[in-house]
C-alpha cells in the first residue's frame, strides 16, 4: 500500500513539473496612492471653495500612467454606516465629481460631512485601487458663537466662527434680509443631539427653532407646534440635553418655570413635548423650577446619572432620574460635606462640568450672601455631596453673572461695575480677586464652551474648552457696534488670565451660545 502511495505522489509531482511553463505569469504593476490624507477633514465652504487634491502615484514596476483611469466620488456621510458597510454598488453609482488625476471641483453640495473616494483603474489588468478621504462642507453659520444682539429694540444675530487654529470669521447682522417680526431678544438655547439639534431663539415674537442651513426663523418653526398641549406661546428660559440619563433627554424650562422633556431618540420620530413635568412623581402639586439644569456634560458609562433641577417654590434640589417621567427630591448618598436638599435659599446659577460635578450658587433671600453647593453625579442616579462653601467676595459690588471652570475648582463672577473676579474653591478662606475690568461695559455673557460628546475635535479646539468667554457691550457706543467678545486662557490654575482673542464692533450682545456642527459623527468611527 505504501509503495502505491509513493508511486501516486511521484506521478502527481511529475505532472506538475511537466506542466511548468504552460501559463503566462505576470507580476502586477500595483499602484500606490499617496498625497491624500485620511486622518483629518478637508474642510471647505460650500458654494464658495473649490476642492483641490493632487494625488501622488507610485507604480510598482514603473512605467507611465497612460493606462490608468481615474474616478473621484463624493458620497454623503451618515451616522448610520461606515465606509466598509457602504455597498460597492452604491459607492460606484453616481456622486462622480471628476475623471482627471488631479481633482479641481467647485463645491455645490449642501453643508455636511462627506466620504470621498479616488478610484484608480489599470485598464490593462482591470485591477482597481481605492483611496478614501473625508470632506466637511460648511457655511458661515455651520458652527461657532451665535451672538444674540439687540439693535433699536429688535433682535439681531451675529456670529464668530473659528475656521482653524489661526483663522476666524465674523458674520454681522445675519438676519438683515430676513422679513420676520422678531421684536426684543431674550435668550438663545442650543441643544445638540445626533438625531435633531435645536437652535432655539426666544424673542418678543415667541420661541423659534432656527433653520439649520441659514439660522433663519420661520413661522412654521414656532415651538408651539412641538408641544402636545394647546399653547399660545412658548418662552424658553433654559434648557439642555442630559447625555448620561437612560434614555438621554432634551429638556426645556419656560419663563413661567414649567419643565418639559422628550427622549432624544424619539425626536427623530416626531415626538413632541407633551405635558409639563415640574412636580414630584407621587404628588399632584406643580412647582416652579429654576431655568438652570445640572447634568454631566460628557458621555460616560453607565448612563444612569440624574439631571439636577431646583424647585424655586419650595427652595430644594430635585432630580430627574433615568426612566422616570416626573421629578423626585434629591436623596444624597453620603459625601465629604453635609447639607440638605431643602436649602431655604434662592437659586442663582447652576451647571455641570467635565468631571461629573454639578455646582450651584444659591443666595440667602433678601441678602447679598452667596453659597456654593457641589455634588457628584454617580451611577444609578446616586448623588454625593462634595462642596459647601460660603462665597468670599472681594467687596460689596452687585454680582450679575457666574461661571464655573469645566476642569478647575474655580468660580468666576461679573459685577455691575464691569469687573470679573475669580474665586478659588480650594482656598475658600481667601477672598475673590479681581482679574479683569471693563469699566464702560456691561457684562452680558460669562461662560466656558464645554464641547459636546460624540464629536471629534482638533487639539486646538480642545484647548479652547478651558478659555473663559466674556460677551459685553460698551454703554458709550451705538448699539450696532457696541458688542465685544473676548476669550481668555489660564495657563495654570492660579495664573493670571491671558487674552487670546477679541472681536469688536459687534451688536449689543444680549446672550450667546456655541453652535456645534449638527449631526456630526466621530471620524474615528469610520476608521474601524
Amino acid at each position: 500500500m505504501k509503495k502505491w502511495y509513493l508511486f501516486f505522489l511521484t506521478m502527481i509531482l511529475a505532472a506538475c513539473y511537466d506542466d511548468e511553463g504552460n501559463y503566462d505569469y505576470r507580476e502586477l504593476n500595483d499602484v500606490t496612492i499617496e498625497g491624500i490624507t485620511d486622518k483629518d477633514w478637508y474642510t471647505k465652504f460650500t458654494y464658495v471653495d473649490t476642492l483641490r487634491i493632487n494625488p501622488e502615484l507610485t507604480l510598482a514596476l514603473g512605467g507611465t500612467e497612460e493606462h490608468l483611469k481615474f474616478e473621484w466620488r463624493l458620497v454623503p456621510l451618515h451616522a448610520s454606516y461606515n465606509r466598509d458597510s457602504i455597498p460597492s454598488e452604491v459607492q460606484m453609482q453616481g456622486y462622480i465629481i471628476g475623471n482627471e488625476k488631479n481633482l479641481e471641483y467647485p463645491l455645490k453640495e449642501p453643508a455636511g460631512d462627506y466620504l470621498g473616494f479616488l478610484w484608480v483603474t489599470d485598464t490593462v489588468t482591470k485591477v482597481s485601487y481605492k483611496k478614501d478621504f473625508f470632506v466637511r462642507l460648511r457655511t458661515a453659520v455651520t458652527d461657532g458663537w451665535m451672538l444674540l444682539c439687540e439693535e433699536n429694540g429688535k433682535a439681531r444675530l451675529d456670529m464668530v466662527s473659528h475656521l482653524s487654529a489661526s483663522e476666524d470669521m465674523v458674520s454681522r447682522d445675519i438676519w438683515s434680509d430676513c422679513d420676520f417680526a422678531f421684536g426684543k431678544p431674550y435668550k438663545l438655547t442650543y441643544n445638540f443631539t445626533k438625531q435633531k439639534s435645536s437652535r432655539l431663539l426666544w424673542c418678543e415674537g415667541g420661541t423659534f427653532d432656527l433653520d439649520k442651513e441659514k439660522l433663519q426663523p420661520r413661522e412654521e418653526s414656532n415651538l408651539i407646534y412641538q408641544f402636545g398641549d394647546d399653547v399660545e406661546e412658548v418662552k424658553i428660559a433654559g434648557g439642555g440635553l442630559s447625555w448620561c440619563t437612560t434614555p438621554s433627554r432634551e429638556m426645556l424650562v419656560t419663563e413661567e418655570g414649567d419643565f418639559y422633556f422628550r427622549s432624544s431618540i424619539d425626536i427623530a420620530l416626531g415626538a413632541m413635548f407633551d405635558f409639563k413635568k415640574n412636580r414630584l412623581k407621587d404628588k399632584k402639586e406643580y412647582f416652579k423650577v429654576s431655568p438652570f439644569i445640572g447634568y454631566k456634560s460628557f458621555w460616560a458609562w453607565p448612563t444612569t446619572t440624574a439631571a439636577i433641577l431646583y424647585d424655586e417654590t419650595n427652595r430644594r434640589f430635585v432630580m430627574l432620574e433615568s426612566d422616570e417621567e416626573y421629578l423626585t427630591e434629591v436623596s444624597f448618598m453620603g459625601g465629604s460635606v453635609d447639607y440638605s436638599a431643602k436649602t431655604g435659599r434662592d437659586m442663582v446659577y447652576m451647571e455641570g462640568n467635565k468631571e461629573g460635578y454639578v455646582f450651584a450658587v444659591l443666595q440667602e433671600p433678601g441678602q447679598e450672601e452667596y453659597y456654593v453647593y457641589g455634588m457628584v453625579l454617580n451611577a444609578d442616579c446616586k448623588v454625593e455631596r462634595s462642596h459647601y462653601i460660603r462665597l468670599n467676595p472681594a467687596n460689596s459690588d452687585k454680582i450679575t453673572k457666574f461661571a464655573f471652570h469645566p476642569y478647575y475648582r474655580l468660580l468666576f463672577y461679573a459685577t455691575e461695575q464691569g469687573d470679573i473676579y475669580q474665586f478659588n474653591m480650594n482656598t475658600p478662606e481667601v477672598a475673590a480677586k479681581k482679574i479683569l475690568s471693563f469699566p464702560n461695559e456691561h457684562i452680558s455673557v460669562l461662560k466656558f464652551n464645554q464641547l459636546v460628546p460624540y464629536v471629534m475635535y482638533a487639539n486646538w479646539e480642545k484647548e479652547r474648552e478651558k478659555w473663559l468667554v466674556i460677551g459685553s457691550y460698551d454703554k458709550t457706543k451705538e448699539e450696532s457696534v457696541s458688542g465685544v467678545l473676548r476669550m481668555y486662557e489660564f495657563p495654570e490654575v492660579t495664573s493670571a488670565p491671558k487674552q487670546k482673542m477679541e472681536f469688536i464692533d459687534l451688536g449689543k450682545i444680549v446672550d450667546a451660545t456655541y453652535r456645534f456642527r449638527d449631526d456630526e459623527p466621530n471620524l474615528y468611527y469610520y476608521r474601524i
